[in-house]
Parts: C-alpha cells; structure tokens; sequence
C-alpha cells in the first residue's frame, strides 16, 4: 500500500539530520544553534509499515531495522511518541574503528559514535570521524560524532604498560602518586599527590566508569592498597572515580573542569565538525556555560 504524503512528510520532519553544535555534559545536552535549511539533509532513520496486517509484514523489517521499525497503527495511537527514545552511543576503540566494523554497528543500532580523547591520536581521531562520515553521506546513516573531553589529569592513572593490562579477580594493585619509571607488575601511578586525600578504607576505585573496580583495604599515607572486585581491562591513562556506599565520592579539588588539553581537543572537533561534546568531571554548571558560549563564537550563522 502506498504511504499517503502526510505520512511521509511526518516522517521526514521527524528524520531531518543537519548539521549541529552541541555541548553535552553528563547531565543532558545543550543544543546551540541548528545547521542552515540549506545544509539540512532527509535521511530515513524509521521503517514505516502501513496497513491494519502489519503484524505480520513488520517482522522482515524488524530484522533489517531493529528496533527502529514502526507501524502505521504505532504512528496512530501515538504519533513519534511511539519511537525509540534512547539513543545508543558506542564508544570507538581499535577494535572496531575500521570501515566494515563500523557499518556492522550502524546497522545494529548505532546512533552516536563517542571517541575518548584519552586514548588515541589527533589522527586516529581524524580517521575515524572521517569513516563515519563516509558512512552518512554513502550509505544513508545518520551518525552522529561525540567528542569526549579527558578533564583533569587528576583523574586519571596509568599503569605504564603500552597498552591494555587484563585485571584478574582478587589480584592486589598499588595505586599511588609516587614517580615510576616504566611499568612495574601491579602498581599504577596516580598524577596528582593529593589523588587519595579524604578516601577511606572500604570506598570502591571504579577505573573507566567500570571496565574494572577495585576496593580500598588499606591506605598508608597516600598510597592505597587495593583489591580488584571486578576484573577487566585497564588501559594506559584510564579515568578513576571513587564510591562510597552507592554513591560518587566528590572532592573539590578547585581545578578547572576543561585542562589545557581539553581546550586543544575541543578545536579539533570543531575543526573536524563534531556533534557533541562530553564533559569529564565537571565541577560547576558555569563550565557548561563557559563551553557554551566558547561553542557560539565557533558556530556557523
């Protein structure tokens, strides 16, 4: 059955993807200023199966679109509202940074691909942006870019290897601000002194929002001994983040949420046209401001 064009109007109203700038910060996401009508592009990011029997012609659409196929009775009953809300954002490393792979997790859903600039170069990073553009503008996606701040090396530790250590249940790990050269077996460097000041015996080490996690089980000056309760993976120049009973530890340690690095990566994502920006650690609402109105000045009018 044929789509009448109210229908495919709403849809393509609802699928417009032009061009953004956005500051996005652990809390929500600050939409600045929409790309100009010229720039704007349809781009379908819903199946749409009319007929009262669409019980039954959904399913192969279900297979090619996932949970981004909608019925006609769907629209009906309760317009858009009846879309997927959430959107999956995938975190790009290099196991799955190639062309192919990156098709294989736009197919299977993805609607954001975040790049950690903790990890990885400028030109990785470039690389990477530019194959999901390819992706958008060859093959129909609709892709968006986050870049995601690294914040202050205060909240950051390494373990020294070249790359990624597997971290073992129960194995004991050092964490302390002294100076190390190289990498030594179980010990991971802290670069702020003062990284464990107010933590207590009993708080958890959370590494990379939960690729790993330990618990604190002594602390002897500034030094904390630690035993691994979730084993995983832990990359050179991993984020940490303490708990306490369920909840995030937070210390003022008065330093700005946006380092000089920070500052650095964000022009290259405007230079490179990224979507989205995270935020690492923010420590006031006036850093989202401040991003905000720095945002402003960079956007196209």
């Amino acid at each position: 059955m044929a789509a009448a064009a109210r229908d495919l109007s709403l849809v393509s109203q609802f699928c417009v993807a032009g061009s953004r700038l956005a500051a996005l910060g652990k809390c929500g996401v600050h939409l600045l200023k929409k790309g100009r009508r010229g720039n704007a592009g349809f781009k379908v990011r819903a199946a749409v199966q009319l007929g009262s029997e669409s019980e039954k012609a959904t399913k192969p659409l279900e297979k090619t679109f996932g949970m981004d196929v909608v019925s006609e009775v769907g629209l009906r009953e309760k317009g858009f509202m009846g879309l997927r809300k959430t959107k999956l954002v995938c975190t790009i490393g290099p196991a799955c940074s190639s062309l192919n792979d990156l098709e294989k997790l736009a197919l299977a859903g993805m609607n954001v691909a975040r790049l950690n600039m903790c990890h990885g170069s400028r030109d990785w990073h470039r690389d990477v942006i530019r194959k999901i553009k390819m992706l958008n503008e060859d093959k129909g996606f609709s892709i968006s870019l986050m870049i995601d701040t690294e914040g202050s090396q205060i909240h950051v530790v390494d373990h020294g290897a070249p790359s990624s250590l597997k971290v073992e249940e129960d194995s004991i790990w050092l964490f302390t601000a002294k100076n190390i050269e190289g990498s030594r077996p179980f010990t991971v460097q802290a670069n702020y002194e003062r990284f464990s000041e107010g933590i207590e015996v009993g708080d958890e080490v959370v590494i990379d929002g939960g690729m790993a996690c330990f618990v604190v089980f002594e602390k002897t000056g500034n030094d904390l001994h630690c035993k691994c309760i979730d084993p995983g993976l832990f990359l050179p120049g991993a984020k940490f983040s303490f708990w306490r009973d369920g909840k995030l530890v937070r210390r003022n340690h008065r330093l700005p949420t946006l380092s000089t690095k920070d500052w650095a990566d964000i022009d290259f994502g405007i230079s490179e046209g990224v979507d989205f920006f995270a935020l690492s650690f923010v420590n006031h609402a006036d850093s989202v401001q401040h991003l905000k109105n720095y945002l402003s000045t960079k956007s196209t009018k």
